[in-house]
């Protein structure tokens, strides 16, 4: 695997990134969570049963997590019928700020707040941004560090459809 956080379009001679996926052995079930989100509202793990869930934690201040956003809210776009990009703010700025930076960016996932407790196994975190992905079983499949891009979320994707017994298909 090579670099992390090396823009494929940036390096056209050398494939993208893999994403860092768990042998089937060593895969867990992901925590279960209850989180606020940037509506005064809350969300769970088991709230998104049923469909790929990547979670996506960054932060305003974060360069590199501003600029995969757009990735992100295509990849929702694209494919929406069975998977959830979820944003995990990961800082403790004023929730207004927040919700004025997610409306501004056009972020078109939910946007959830970090909690008091380290979801493990994802925290402590490596970096940010960080994409962990979850089966529709609640698996926890595998990450990525830093920036990613559209191919190495399809990527994410695929594994996640093949682990769900879900045949390939392009949405």
């Amino acid at each position: 695997s090579g670099a992390l956080g090396v823009d494929a379009e940036s390096a056209p001679d050398t494939p993208p990134d893999h994403p860092n996926l768990i042998e089937t052995a060593q895969r867990e079930p992901a925590p279960r969570f209850e989180l606020p989100d940037i509506d005064d509202g809350t969300a769970t793990l088991s709230d998104y049963d049923g469909q790929v869930l990547l979670l996506n934690f960054w932060a305003t201040w974060c360069g590199p997590c501003l600029k995969e956003i757009p990735e992100l809210a295509k990849f929702q776009d694209d494919h929406w019928a069975d998977t959830v990009v979820l944003g995990i703010n990961f800082e403790e700025t004023p929730m207004e700020e927040v919700q004025r930076y997610v409306t501004a960016s056009k972020i078109n996932y939910p946007v959830l707040r970090i909690g008091s407790q380290p979801l493990v196994p994802f925290e402590p975190l490596k970096g940010l941004p960080s994409t962990f992905l979850v089966s529709p079983t609640g698996v926890y499949l595998g990450s990525h560090v830093g920036p990613i891009t559209s191919s190495q979320l399809d990527r994410l994707l695929e594994q996640a459809r093949i682990d769900a017994g879900i045949s390939s298909r392009k949405d």
